[in-house]
């Protein structure tokens, strides 16, 4: 993939994790959106572990393939 589109997936991924993170202190522990919330963060943190991955393995491949 190119490289700015690994950078906008983590941009957007990352805007909504802080977006989420910021709406944690006003949910109330045992309502449904409390749970969904943290259920779309963690899904969130390997999303950009995932993509962070994929970026790291496509850069040491192009990185490679140059000097060959």
């Amino acid at each position: 993939m190119h490289p700015m589109l690994y950078r906008s997936l983590l941009a957007s991924a990352l805007l909504f994790l802080v977006l989420g993170l910021i709406v944690m202190p006003f949910l109330k522990r045992g309502e449904p959106a409390f749970y969904a919330n943290i259920i779309g963060m963690s899904l969130l943190l390997l999303f950009i572990i995932g993509i962070s991955a994929l970026q790291y393995k496509d850069a040491r491949n192009r990185k490679i393939k140059k000097y060959q």
